[in-house]
């Protein structure tokens, strides 16, 4: 189970730099990374979009960042636990009877 927060932990904060830090290679991608996750809550109806300047990009709320954040953290442990599963093939639950 160590490996496996060891692993998201990696996989988040690389993915919080690749942001920060933002690569002009890569910009496309990452604001994907940034905004997919956004587009079905706002057609839900929820303001995670902040009023954007005039011509310019609306940037995510404090929801809209947390609602990023959350989505990624899933998706990484995600990519965590199929990773930690197939690393220790041993190691399957038992079935529950």
């Amino acid at each position: 189970m160590r490996i496996r927060w060891v692993a998201w932990a990696a996989m988040m904060a690389l993915h919080f730099l690749a942001i920060a830090f933002l690569p002009k290679d890569l910009a496309p991608a990452l604001a994907g990374s940034i905004y997919l996750p956004l587009m079905p809550l706002r057609a839900l109806g929820l303001p995670v979009l902040s009023t954007a300047p005039s011509g310019g990009w609306a940037g995510p709320s404090v929801l809209g960042w947390v609602a990023v954040v959350l989505v990624w953290g899933l998706i990484w442990w995600g990519v965590a636990a199929l990773v930690a599963r197939f690393t220790h093939p041993g190691r399957r639950a038992t079935p529950v009877a």
